[in-house]
């Protein structure tokens, strides 16, 4: 039953991650009426298909991609009236730019509805007991509401963190409620880092968080994410962390993502949701970036089109964007050995627990 759970929880990531992507890129060649001649997500064998309007909807075998085929856009075919070059600058570059920005969307949606199950107006609630930790010896659980510290109402969600700090290695009490009702005292010696000097219990106290917070935050989250991603970026690049982009902590493919995603559903449900989100961003950013056979190198040559104020030859733009495409997928393939080889030696860090 686990591991049945763990094959639908991969194979919804991935198609959270690519339906969306595709349908973006889809409704905008729609609305601009670009003929499309296959929407399909996946590759390789067809285990499904239909034909509606002249475009060709199929599921595919293979799930971690996906693809809008529009007019105009294969050889023999560039003159079509319908067709994806005819359309103005500024429609190519919202069809393009659709399915990064679905990818946003859904990330945003998420986030969103992760932060509203985490409603909350009490700052003393326990959100998280850190395993073997004094906290956890001393009997907290999850969904504790703590009441006092030292004898003080806790009116804060980091007012344990600064007793914790305030009297290194000294016991503290705290008192509060079980989530069954029933009232706790308990003794307990936070764990002090003599490097950081930081001091701790093993306990993580939600703040208040209302339905604004959840929004906000969601809405927020690409930014932060993209933040996130870049600083990660640059750090690899220039050394800083070890074993470089190819190294264990280096760039992953699609089955380093799928062992996270499987680590991911025993960690719980909201683990698993904030992962898929982040990837989201994740798709979304990537495909932004100006390179050859991605969204972001497309609309790169849209532009210097416009600026030029002429087209680029069709034939050659397409054999560029097939050399970009071997080498994305000849670059994928080289990280998804080096995945292979991390997670069967030990050395992928995948999620801590």
């Amino acid at each position: 039953m686990e591991a049945l759970l763990v094959v639908i929880a991969v194979a919804g990531m991935f198609l959270l991650l690519i339906a969306p992507h595709e349908a973006g890129h889809f409704a905008l060649a729609k609305l601009f009426k670009v003929r499309v001649i296959e929407f399909s997500i996946g590759a390789g064998t067809k285990l499904w298909s239909t034909t509606r309007g002249g475009t060709l909807y199929a599921i595919r075998a293979i799930p971690v991609i996906g693809y809008v085929r529009m007019g105009g856009m294969e050889a023999g075919d560039f003159e079509d009236p319908s067709g994806f070059h005819h359309k103005t600058a500024w429609q190519r570059i919202l069809i393009l730019a659709a399915g990064p920005a679905a990818n946003f969307v859904v990330a945003i949606l998420l986030f969103t509805g992760l932060g509203l199950t985490q409603l909350n107006d009490d700052v003393g609630k326990v959100a998280r007991v850190v395993p073997n930790s004094p906290a956890a010896a001393a009997g907290f659980q999850p969904g504790d509401r703590l009441r006092t510290v030292e004898g003080q109402p806790i009116t804060a969600p980091d007012q344990l963190r600064k007793v914790e700090n305030a009297a290194p290695n000294a016991a503290i009490v705290v008192t509060g409620v079980h989530a069954n009702g029933q009232p706790f005292a308990y003794i307990v010696t936070p764990q002090c880092d003599s490097k950081t000097s930081q001091c701790q219990v093993g306990l993580s106290v939600m703040g208040v968080v209302t339905v604004k917070d959840a929004v906000t935050n969601g809405l927020a989250f690409p930014f932060v994410a993209v933040s996130n991603i870049v600083q990660g970026l640059s750090q690899l690049v220039t050394g800083q962390v070890p074993g470089g982009l190819l190294g264990p902590n280096g760039f992953t493919g699609p089955i380093g993502i799928a062992d996270v995603a499987a680590q991911s559903v025993s960690l719980g449900p909201g683990t698993y949701i904030f992962f898929v989100a982040l990837l989201s961003v994740a798709l979304g950013f990537t495909n932004l970036l100006p390179f050859l056979a991605l969204d972001g190198g497309r609309m790169a040559v849209v532009l210097i089109e416009v600026l030029r104020r002429r087209p680029f030859d069709r034939t050659s733009e397409l054999n560029f964007q097939r050399i970009g495409l071997v080498a994305l997928l000849g670059l994928a393939a080289v990280i998804s050995f080096l995945d292979i080889q991390r997670i069967a030696t030990g050395q992928f860090p995948g999620l801590q627990r």
